[in-house]
């Protein structure tokens, strides 16, 4: 019994020698720097960017892992593309003697993507930029080659044959990718895993259009035909001034157009749900975006974004609907419709000067029962086809355009009731004319400027009108004609 137990231990020894020699073979294999270049080659061909590896190691509990991942930026920029830390992949090891990388599962950790939109407007990976047509030759053709003989191996110099193509579940890698043309090895991969994934976009005038962080990603059968999985991201920033959270999304790729479904996410502490599209093959990346928004805090959202604290609050809830190519304003089409709820406006700048001037309180500080807009985009024009801001004592509509530069035109009514009326100077009410009911007036005015600073010219019109009247009143004065008083002329002495 205790030779048997003996010889058992010495087999188990033995095979556990073996089975660490072979991975120390392995490992020496696989870190040589020829194997290094040739699974760079075989990633950068599944993964259709030229990817570097710093170092890579294999044990048989926790397959390939790779460290110090890097993409190069395209020719236009410096710096990198991708930077990972590590990413690591289970397979199958029988399928290797078959010429067959089966990978169960890829995990990559913390990548960190800056996408630089190209200068013809389309998000290309690197080494998939557009390249010029080759020069025609100037040579006279070769001729036609002669048929060879089956089995016959071709001379030394002749052209390569094409490639095998490619099915949609796998990568086929062929050619110098791998020491031997003639068994080309498959690369599958049923998983792929992201997680805390950041992303810098940027536009081909080298501004910032968003920015992802905290991103994990759950990639099913990804191929070559194209992909889909959930998403889901802790913060987002666009263009710097309007930030997301605790984003989460299905998407799905293919054809050069990104997907996301089943969109959610938290803004100002309200809720944005909805689907988006951007065709990222295609010139200017179209895209499309169907959204809608509920009790969005407008205090918070407009501070987040950089403005003063307190001017604007409420919760504002709606929905919009928009089309056009990424960072192109003009080429912006849609519509959209928003409600302020518990709203309120204070420090107003128009507002103020219009609550002053006119001697009207409620418009300095204005507590709204109802705000809503409906507007519509054109080519970049926005249609504000109409805008309510309703008080108790009075009411402000609006419409107009906004044009691509920020310019302003609105056509606007300020209605007030009884109340404010009463309160109103003289010279003010005369300009008013009579509402829709005997106990309201109304003044129309015009809005323009800029829409970040919108002017008016009521006051300056309505002054402009009482110092006139005070003035044709005292030219009247000083120089109307006055009869002099007749001398009494006395009679003849009686």
């Amino acid at each position: 019994m205790q030779k048997l137990l003996k010889g058992l231990l010495i087999a188990v020894g033995v095979v556990v020698a073996l089975a660490a020699i072979g991975v120390l073979a392995i490992n020496l294999y696989v870190q040589s720097a020829g194997t290094q270049k040739r699974i760079e080659r075989v990633l950068s061909s599944g993964l259709k960017v030229p990817v570097h590896v710093t170092s890579t190691i294999v044990t048989p509990w926790s397959g390939m892992k790779a460290s110090g991942i890097t993409v190069p930026q395209t020719a236009q920029h410096q710096g990198n593309f991708l930077e990972a830390e590590s990413f690591t992949a289970h397979f199958a090891w029988r399928e290797l003697f078959k010429h067959r990388l089966d990978v169960s599962d890829v995990s990559m950790d913390s990548p960190r993507v800056t996408w630089f939109q190209s200068p013809n407007g389309r998000w290309e990976l690197p080494g998939q930029e557009e390249q010029a047509p080759p020069p025609k030759p100037t040579a006279s053709p070769l001729p036609a080659a002669s048929p060879r003989p089956a089995g016959t191996a071709a001379p030394a110099g002749s052209p390569a044959q094409p490639a095998m193509s490619a099915s949609p579940e796998t990568v086929v890698v062929q050619g110098p990718l791998v020491e031997h043309p003639s068994h080309p090895w498959e690369v599958s991969v049923h998983r792929l895993l992201i997680s805390g994934a950041s992303f810098d976009f940027w536009d081909d005038k080298g501004n910032r259009l968003a920015q992802f962080a905290g991103v994990d990603v759950v990639c099913m059968d990804p191929n070559v035909a194209g992909t889909k999985g959930q998403a889901t991201c802790k913060e987002v920033s666009l263009r710097d001034r309007i930030f997301l959270h605790d984003m989460r999304s299905d998407w799905s790729f293919a054809a050069g157009a990104l997907k996301l479904t089943s969109f959610q996410t938290v803004v100002g502490g309200g809720k944005i749900a909805g689907t988006a599209q951007v065709e990222t093959a295609a010139k200017h990346s179209p895209f499309l975006a169907d959204v809608k928004f509920d009790s969005v805090n407008v205090d918070e959202l407009l501070t987040e974004a950089g403005g003063p604290s307190g001017e604007v609050s409420g919760t504002m809830s709606g929905w919009l609907d928009l089309s056009g190519n990424s960072g192109k304003t003009s080429s912006l089409n849609g519509k959209g419709q928003v409600n302020l709820n518990g709203g309120k406006m204070q420090g107003i700048g128009i507002l103020q000067m219009l609550g002053r001037g006119l001697q009207i309180p409620d418009l300095v500080e204005l507590n709204l029962s109802t705000g809503e807009l409906d507007w519509q985009m054109v080519s970049g024009v926005t249609y504000i086809d109409q805008l309510i801001l309703q008080s108790q004592n009075l009411r402000v509509t609006a419409h107009g355009t906004i044009g691509t530069d920020g310019k302003l035109k609105l056509d606007a009514r300020l209605t007030v009731d009884a109340i404010v009326i009463e309160r109103l100077p003289q010279f003010i009410l005369d300009s008013f004319k009579v509402g829709e009911t005997p106990s309201t007036r109304y003044i129309d005015f015009e809005v323009g400027n800029t829409i970040s600073h919108p002017k008016t010219r009521l006051l300056e019109e309505l002054l402009g009108h009482r110092i006139q009247s005070q003035m044709s009143g005292l030219m009247q004065l000083l120089f109307s004609k006055q009869r002099k008083p007749t001398p009494e002329t006395s009679g003849p002495a009686p």
